[in-house]
């Protein structure tokens, strides 16, 4: 079986398809990448790459479609989801030509790709070929998000002519099932395939002080990496100048932030351009973040208390569903200090609770635990294309 993955340009669209991918590798079948801008980093995971489009910058399309001083992407029952669709329809727009070039030349007989990722269901559809699509997030979960994407694209399959449906779907879902009844019912996972988050965050050689735990509690810090330098790591100054008085260690990820926003830090803040965040959060009593869904489901993966400062707005989506669960909280960044470190590290309950949700998690199925269902997926595809051959068929 030959597997092709489509995912959009940056860190938090990939790495959440990579631990799937290495499975359905391992377990023998052929696996690329068709995407571009930072997301060729799947080459460091050890995959071919297809760059889509190559020397393209981005940043312009994402700042176009509600970034910069514009109204940004928000979740749920908003209208402002049409939005998001509209923006990632965009990006998935300057993809769809080297998408469709890299699936014609390579003939997968599966294409996977997040809900968000308009070019990937586009060349399934185009070719004939099964789709298989999971959202990143809560705030990618909503059912008809992909044809609203669809939508946004439609000059795109007027222009090459599509319009049919893939031949086969299913959707899988990392949603815990303790998320759901938090959840609308538009974005609840019903029929997809459950399986296990599984943290990638690139490989890397630990550095010495992260090869054993700290002597004091230790908290991570992270705005991940379009939050830091779009967003402004600024945000986190007023809780850089509390870190001081609390009996911990701080560990900062600038994730291409400029430090010197957050004026002079006490000692016991540790500043750091970026850490495996698995591999930190192991030696971590809480993580302070951004909101995003990578950073959330690692941090529920390692099993500890979370603060959450939503910077783009649609990650209101997961940090709610961690608020009700007990195993966070939301926080200004305005107002953030001591006292709600404190609670991070002495709030048993909180902690009590992300043990629990971290057990629940650790009991979902592993990824290579689908890999047979996907084979068989892509089974169906081949009888479909094998009966429109033969005449005796329906062409998707």
């Amino acid at each position: 079986m030959r597997v092709l993955f489509v995912a959009s340009p940056g860190l938090g669209h990939l790495f959440p398809t990579v631990p799937l991918a290495q499975a359905i590798r391992a377990a023998g079948h052929e696996v690329r990448y068709a995407t571009g801008g930072l997301s060729v980093a799947a080459s460091e995971a050890g995959f071919t790459v297809f760059d889509v489009t190559p020397g393209l910058d981005y940043a312009p399309i994402f700042i176009e479609g509600g970034g910069g001083d514009g109204p940004q992407p928000i979740h749920a029952d908003d209208p402002e989801d049409e939005m998001l669709a509209r923006l990632f329809g965009r990006v998935s727009g300057v993809m769809v030509d080297g998408v469709l070039d890299a699936a014609r030349a390579w003939s997968p007989d599966l294409i996977f790709a997040p809900p968000l990722q308009g070019a990937g269901p586009l060349a399934a559809a185009a070719l004939g070929i099964p789709y298989v699509d999971m959202p990143v997030g809560l705030y990618d979960a909503r059912h008809d998000l992909p044809d609203m994407v669809r939508e946004a694209m439609s000059e795109h399959y007027e222009r090459h002519g599509v319009t049919g449906r893939p031949p086969a779907t299913a959707r899988i879902s990392t949603c815990l099932p303790s998320f759901v009844e938090h959840l609308p019912a538009e974005r609840r996972p019903n029929d997809a395939w459950p399986m296990r988050h599984v943290s990638y965050n690139g490989g890397s050689i630990l550095p010495d002080w992260l090869r054993r735990r700290p002597e004091r509690p230790r908290i991570a810090v992270t705005l991940g990496t379009i939050e830091a330098q779009w967003g402004g790591i600024a945000v986190l100054a007023p809780l850089m100048a509390a870190a001081g008085a609390v009996d911990a260690e701080f560990v900062l990820t600038l994730g291409g932030g400029d430090v010197s926003l957050l004026g002079t830090l006490p000692p016991n803040v540790r500043v750091v351009e970026w850490a495996p965040l698995d591999a930190l959060l192991e030696t971590c009593e809480a993580v302070i973040h951004h909101g995003g869904s990578g950073t959330s489901m690692t941090a529920i993966q390692s099993g500890i208390p979370q603060c959450v400062l939503p910077q783009g707005s649609y990650q209101h989506s997961d940090v709610d569903v961690i608020a009700e669960l007990g195993i966070g909280f939301l926080a200004d960044a305005a107002s953030l200090g001591a006292a709600e470190c404190y609670t991070l590290l002495k709030d048993e309950a909180m902690r009590d609770a992300a043990r629990r949700v971290r057990d629940e998690l650790r009991s979902m199925p592993a990824p290579a635990e689908l890999v047979p269902r996907l084979a068989e997926l892509a089974g169906q595809g081949a009888a479909v294309a094998a009966a429109d051959a033969r005449g005796d068929g329906r062409s998707a």
